[in-house]
Order: structure tokens, then sequence, then C-alpha cells
């Protein structure tokens, strides 16, 4: 993926590679091994829904959703809007042995343009509630959603129902914020948690819930050996290999720690909250390269690349503006392979050259960019204009 820009320089956003929009969602069944997802049939789910959720006899789990049906005709109204409703797009989650339908959920607010939809009025009795079937209902929501196409998912949650904004994590989804004062359901106010996964986040996610939901996993009696979150980070465990690496927003707190040491090193107060403002904003508009050299899961350096272009090659430069090492990191070599990481990088997009500056007094510095090859200019001076 490589940023755009207009003629003034400003970034416009990151091209997306033949993209012809996603599919619009089907009525189709997902099968699991504890459960499967099929369309919503009031005929057919109607009374083993109900008889499911009438468990939940004191109501307490209707508290952030909708009022708890009443009446026959309460249940039947809302069965029916779920039949014929196509957006949302209602499913039965049903249990694979007795064949009861245990809860529902839907697909809503269905973008196959932007590729964008919501996972959500998720309805779980207490028969489904904590149970493998519960997972694995929404893996399947959520893998059916990026095998359409989708590049976004979403999960949405009134901001006071602690278990909804501990699932969405739980399944991999990253909290965005809130949204203050978006609704008033009932003459109570709401505010929304807003949780995304998007399509290039999905393998990973994926690969942790598959492990947790494979039958290995699980001893006779059905106990859990590995919780999700310890599958998740064996994996990332194994994943990890010591060396350079694009950044991305999971390395956002060890690489905000680096960049504000190396604002410090060059004389700037201690200042984590900008460090972290200006590294986030960099990682979610694209409008940098930072790489990062990685070692047993700890962060030892960094360097970030800006783009430029050159009026007289008529070609793309990048600036080299940002390189540093953690202290315990130094006189191991990192530096060396972030440099030459840059170098391989910029060879790949067509870059002409990289250029850097550094202080007249920064020996090391030169040194290390002299042997790899780097020349000092010594037909331009350079020259700066402080605006602020």
């Amino acid at each position: 993926m490589d940023m755009q820009y207009d003629q003034y320089g400003r970034a416009l956003g990151v091209t997306v590679d033949n993209w012809q929009g996603a599919t619009p969602p089907q009525r189709v069944t997902l099968q699991g091994r504890s459960c499967r997802v099929e369309p919503f049939s009031r005929q057919q789910h109607g009374a083993g829904l109900r008889a499911a959720l009438e468990l939940d006899v004191d109501g307490r789990n209707w508290a952030y959703l909708m009022p708890r049906p009443q009446s026959d005709a309460d249940w039947d109204s809302w069965f029916g809007m779920m039949e014929d409703s196509r957006d949302p797009l209602f499913f039965a989650i049903v249990d694979q042995a007795s064949g009861q339908a245990i809860g529902s959920c839907s697909y809503l607010r269905i973008d196959p343009a932007g590729g964008v939809i919501e996972v959500g009025w998720l309805r779980f009795s207490p028969l489904l509630q904590r149970t493998v079937a519960a997972t694995e209902a929404m893996y399947l929501l959520i893998r059916q959603a990026f095998e359409w196409g989708y590049r976004r998912c979403e999960w949405k949650s009134n901001a006071l129902n602690a278990p909804s904004l501990h699932a969405a994590q739980r399944l991999g989804f990253t909290f965005e914020g809130v949204f203050r004062q978006a609704r008033v359901n009932w003459g109570l106010n709401r505010d929304t948690a807003w949780f995304s996964l998007l399509d290039r986040e999905w393998p990973a996610s994926r690969a942790a819930l598959e492990a947790w939901l494979d039958a290995a996993n699980f001893d006779a009696d059905g106990r859990q050996r590995r919780s999700l979150d310890e599958c998740r980070r064996g994996l990332v465990a194994q994943a990890q290999q010591d060396g350079v690496r694009l950044a991305s927003l999971a390395d956002l707190p060890q690489l905000v720690s680096l960049f504000d040491g190396y604002r410090q090193f060059y004389g700037r107060h201690d200042d984590a909250v900008a460090s972290q403002a200006f590294i986030r904003e960099r990682l979610l508009q694209g409008d940098s390269t930072i790489l990062v050299y990685e070692q047993a899961g700890e962060l030892r350096g960094f360097a970030q690349l800006y783009p430029l272009f050159s009026s007289v090659g008529v070609a793309p430069v990048w600036l080299l503006n940002d390189l540093f090492v953690a202290a315990q990191a130094r006189r191991g070599g990192v530096g060396r392979k972030l440099l030459l990481a840059a170098g391989e990088l910029a060879r790949q997009h067509g870059v002409a050259r990289l250029e850097l500056s550094t202080a007249h007094d920064n020996l090391a510095a030169q040194a290390l960019y002299e042997s790899l090859g780097w020349q000092r200019d010594v037909a331009f001076r350079r020259y700066q204009l402080v605006l602020n």
C-alpha cells in the first residue's frame, strides 16, 4: 500500500488496490463444531429461542439492547421483525447437539461499497453464555464477513455494558473511542463505544480463535486447557523473530517510549502524551514509514522515513528523519540493521535516494553512516526557517 499525494505534497490516502466492493451478506448457514449459525426463521427457531431466553428469569440480560418482550404478541412482533429485516440481517445460533436455537445475532449497518459491516444485536440465552458455542458463533460470523470481502468489521456497545466491552476486546477488536450522547434509549442517554477489526488484523485473530476452538484445547470434561488470551500470546511468541519489521498500532506503547527517548536525546522535555499522539497519527495516516527492531518481544530501536520528491531527478526521495536505539541495545548492531533495512525497502519502492542530517558532533553516527556508503553533502549547504 502506497500513500498518494496531490500536487501540493498533501497526503490524500493509501491506495486500495483493485477495490470492487464487498459482497452483500447472504442468508447462508455457517457450520461449526459446537453450534451452527442459520438464517432466522420464526417458524423454525422462534419457540426454541423464546424458551431459551426466558431462562433469564430476572431479565438482567435485556438491560442494554431492548425492553424484554412481555406477551405472546411482543414475542411474535419481535420475531416477525427479525425474519423480515435485511439490515439488520438476523441469524439464529443453534446448539449442535440439541438442535435448539439458544441465541441470535445479526449483521447490520451493511455497506458493501465501503467494505464496512457490523456484528451486533446479540441475544445470548443462559444456555449460550460463557460457552464454547458463544465464541464459535462470533468466530463464524466474523470469518464469513471477511470472506465476503469486507475490510472493516465493527462492534458497538453501550459504553456502560462492561461484558460487551470485554467480549469485543477478547475477540480481537480494537477500541476506538466513545461517541458521547450518541442516542436516547427509553428516555436514557446512551454513550456508544466503538470497536473495529480490520481485514489485515483478521489473520492473527482468526489463528488465535481457531487455536482456542480446537477440540484438543479442551479436556474430557470440556474445560479449556488454554484461555483465548493465552492462545493469542502463544502465537505471537511463536511468530516473533529478532529483526527489523514494519511497525503497527500494536507496537504503539513500546514505540512511544522509544520515540520520547529519541526526542529527549535531542534536548526535548519528556512528553509521552505528545509523543503518543504524534506516533499514533503517523501509524493511522500512513504518511511515514516506521521500521522497528524487535528482540525477544521488546522493541530496541526504530527508524522513521518521510516521503519527499526530487524535482531535478523527477523521482521520489525518502528522508530518514529519525533513527534511535535504546541505550541498553547500543553497540549491538541495531542501528546498522535499521539503516540497511531502510535502504532495501527504499529500493523496493523505487526511491531514488535516502537523505538524513545529524549533529556536527555526533561522530559515532557519522562513522556508521559512512561505513554503509552514505556520502556527506559537500556541494550544498542546508538551511532552515524556524516558524514557531
